[in-house]
């Protein structure tokens, strides 16, 4: 009995050492991303490393904890709740169905928000209109034009005329992206071949009828069809035909080109914002940002599987360009 009584006392004072020692860190944020995948990773990285750089630093003065809802939002909803009875400084929510999942608590005064790798804030509900933001919501939205990532393909491609996009109808983004992409496809003499994918088990499925129809297959910011990249790219190999993103990770997996932001640099900006905020500054006069930066990347070799001549005007302009040694790098390391 003396023994499990010792063995009790033992186990109390060392829970309660943990709980002192949490307690004295000054700083708790938490991260909620709505799915893992390269591009993602990079964003939560930047997060981390820009906090570390203004003097957060994760086991001295901050906790830093992230959870991912897979793509699933009765997930994301359930990490929100849970994130916010933990009475965190700030949550950072990445990716759309993450950032909606905290609207309710911020709204409420129950916890700061910043979102990251957001397409459309404002049809998401994270912003009431283009300049004013939800109550004790601000982020960093990773919007791309579509006009010039159209310009990009038909100088890579001068016959494009079917252009394919997988994405799931779930994510608010995925929907205006399809939506603004069939009304300015029209002025390239491109149509728009769409299919829908709410698992990323029914992406290769997907991508392989796509692929039979369509002239070149573009991804863009949604997370199913990021989570599932490489389905896709086979898939359109498999056809000859290319694979065009908007996220720049995705290249050197094997989609010819990109045009957007580097994800680990908006992690970056993203990661400075919460800075500000844990240091004082009011959340509520904190304004969205956008990419400061949109990137070219290219791969050689991806664009000739896909019969794809690279101009040279574009790789004399290109941010990075992708060859067979860098991606056979890639998966050694």
């Amino acid at each position: 009995m003396r023994k499990i009584i010792l063995t009790a006392i033992m186990s109390l004072l060392l829970a309660n050492l943990g709980f002192a020692l949490e307690t004295n860190i000054t700083k708790k944020v938490l991260i909620s991303k709505v799915v893992d995948h390269p591009a993602l990773d990079a964003t939560e990285s930047g997060i981390i490393d820009a906090l570390a750089d203004s003097g957060y630093i994760i086991k001295d003065n901050i906790i830093i904890r992230t959870e991912s809802a897979q793509g699933n939002p009765v997930l994301a909803n359930q990490i929100a709740i849970k994130f916010t009875y933990q009475n965190p400084n700030a949550v950072v929510a990445i990716g759309t169905i993450s950032a909606q999942s905290f609207i309710k608590f911020s709204r409420n005064n129950e916890v700061k928000m910043i979102f990251s790798s957001v397409t459309d804030p404002v049809d998401a509900g994270l912003m009431i209109s283009s300049t004013t933001n939800e109550k004790n919501i601000t982020g960093v939205s990773n919007f791309v034009a579509i006009g010039p990532q159209l310009e990009l393909f038909k100088k890579l491609q001068p016959n494009l005329k079917k252009l394919g996009i997988i994405y799931n109808p779930g994510e608010s983004n995925s929907i205006s992206i399809v939506k603004e992409l069939e009304e300015i496809a029209p002025n390239y003499n491109i149509e728009v071949l769409t299919k829908v994918a709410t698992r990323s088990s029914e992406v290769a499925q997907t991508a392989v009828s796509l692929a039979k129809n369509a002239d070149a297959i573009f991804i863009s910011n949604d997370n199913m069809a990021l989570s599932a990249i490489q389905n896709i790219i086979k898939a359109a190999v498999d056809a000859q035909i290319p694979v065009y993103v908007s996220d720049t990770d995705a290249v050197k997996l094997g989609a010819v080109a990109a045009l957007g932001p580097n994800q680990y640099n908006i992690g970056i900006q993203t990661g400075k914002m919460v800075a500000r905020i844990l240091n004082g500054s009011d959340i509520n006069k904190e304004k969205v940002e956008l990419p400061e930066k949109n990137d070219l990347y290219l791969n050689t070799e991806a664009a000739k599987k896909a019969n794809i001549s690279i101009p040279k005007d574009l790789l004399e302009i290109a941010d990075k360009i992708i060859t067979p040694k860098q991606t056979k790098e890639d998966e050694l390391s």
